[in-house]
């Protein structure tokens, strides 16, 4: 097998090159998850595997939760489904704990401040409702859950 026929490959297997997948969420789930450190260019990443789609229509992928943006492996983002955000958070999440627990103990962050925040920040973005960054770091603070820590 030659350079060429390697590269041929890797586009014809990547969707790039010819798809069937005709939604975004479709594109996710076949790859799997998707770095998305850059959400502009994460999202045209999706729009090349896909005939003729808008951008548009790929930010409706996100807005209606078919696909989403999180934080597998921080600090990196991925694009992946709902399908998939379960298993992959319960395969990643030991090394994440292991990661974060140093950064914990210093703020002191333990497991009633992280539960307690957890609580906090559902009941203000339940129903859908989105708050800025700002915005969720003064509840946080007139909570008194957050002193030092940046949001």
């Amino acid at each position: 097998m030659t350079v060429s026929d390697i590269a041929k490959q890797r586009l014809v297997n990547q969707n790039i090159s010819a798809t069937n997948f005709e939604r975004p969420d479709q594109i996710v789930a076949w790859l799997g998850a998707m770095q998305a450190q850059e959400y502009t260019s994460a999202k045209w990443a999706i729009g090349l595997r896909l005939h003729d789609i808008s951008a548009s229509e790929i930010e409706e992928a996100f807005n209606n939760g078919t696909i989403l943006r999180t934080h597998l492996l921080r600090p990196t983002w991925h694009f992946v489904t709902p399908a998939d955000i379960r298993w992959m958070l319960a395969l990643t999440a030991p090394r994440i704990k292991a990661a974060n627990a140093f950064m914990n103990r210093k703020l002191e962050l333990d497991n009633t401040v992280l539960k307690s925040s957890n609580d906090t920040l559902e009941k203000l973005l339940q129903g859908g409702k989105q708050l800025t960054r700002s915005d969720l770091k003064q509840h946080l603070k007139r909570k008194k859950l957050l002193q030092m820590v940046c949001v």
